[in-house]
């Protein structure tokens, strides 16, 4: 074993790949005279390294003489193989370069319901600049309620929430966007209201059926435990309104929402003054570094959202 260099074990060290590209340097060139001047290198190095290959690869790659210089057959198969190392190096170059450039994950976004009607609601404008900067990211996409969402976020089966911001949790990051505006409402068909005529006191209410959140402490921040009885139970805005709009619930709604439903004018507010509300809706991250992927997404939302607010102005904070 000349010059102390080990048999080929399968594996490529920066050595190799060196002795590698000096071999197919001579090939490409037809000789070692030819190569000298691409290579920069002496006639006595280009020999050594050649030199060098073979023994530690354990074949002769060449024959050179005054007849010239000629492959042998093994030559020929490690030059083969030489330039498919070669390309595959090419091809995973780009893709690192493709991490930086182009990155791709997934994020998964855990959001309460009924939001794309509130004009103050812009995450379609976050989608399109985030997707725009980062098109291979696969988004997964969930709807629930804000205590879920909290605490998916929490135990990592979410990595982004927007939720209704009830209380703080020292395990999550909040961050405000926008106020939504919420008032009780019912139907103009509604016995109570067709009773009143539209002047309701809260004695009226006291006999109502109520649909709401299964949440007792948010009846007692909206003001109504008490006074109203939650005789049916929801989870998603949709069902809500469904009952509000049956003509035989009461239940809180959201301005925007009301306004999109078929028949809006049906509905008709209670004791605005004592019954409205504005809700914060704030995007919730685990507390502590994030993946780059979602802190940039998390900083599109908070971007489209830093407009001026263009909910209500003047109703009491419940939630």
């Amino acid at each position: 074993m000349e010059l102390g260099l080990k048999p080929f074990t399968g594996r490529i060290s920066d050595n190799d790949l060196r002795l590698m590209r000096t071999f197919a340097t001579v090939v490409k060139h037809g000789g070692f005279v030819a190569a000298e001047s691409e290579l920069q290198i002496g006639l006595p190095s280009i020999s050594r390294y050649i030199k060098d290959l073979e023994i530690r690869l354990g074949v002769r790659l060449c024959d050179r003489g005054r007849r010239g210089f000629t492959l042998t057959a093994e030559g020929k198969h490690v030059h083969d193989a030489c330039q498919k190392l070669f390309d595959d190096l090419v091809i995973f170059e780009s893709r690192v370069r493709d991490i930086y450039t182009n990155p791709a994950g997934a994020i998964s976004l855990g959001m309460v319901d009924a939001l794309t009607t509130d004009p103050n609601f812009r995450l379609t404008r976050a989608f399109e600049a985030y997707k725009a900067a980062y098109p291979n990211v696969h988004f997964r996409i969930s709807s629930k309620t804000s205590n879920y969402i909290e605490q998916e976020v929490i135990d990592g089966e979410l990595d982004v929430g927007i939720v209704f911001e009830r209380r703080r949790m020292e395990q999550l990051n909040y961050r405000f966007l926008y106020e939504e505006a919420c008032f009780m409402y019912c139907t103009e068909d509604h016995p109570v209201w067709q009773t009143s005529q539209g002047n309701i006191t809260e004695d009226d209410l006291r006999q109502c059926d109520f649909v709401g959140y299964p949440f007792e402490h948010e009846m007692e921040k909206l003001g109504v435990r008490g006074l109203l009885k939650r005789t049916a139970t929801v989870d998603h805005m949709e069902a809500l309104s469904m009952l509000v709009a049956s003509g035989r619930y009461l239940g809180f709604l959201p301005d925007h929402y009301v306004a999109c439903q078929p028949n809006p004018t049906r509905f008709r507010k209670i004791l605005p003054d004592t019954f409205g509300y504005k809700s914060h809706i704030s995007i919730i991250t685990r507390q502590g570094k994030l993946s780059p992927l979602i802190n940039a997404f998390v900083d599109h939302v908070e971007a489209v959202n830093a407009a001026p607010s263009l909910t209500n102005k003047g109703l009491k904070r419940a939630i």
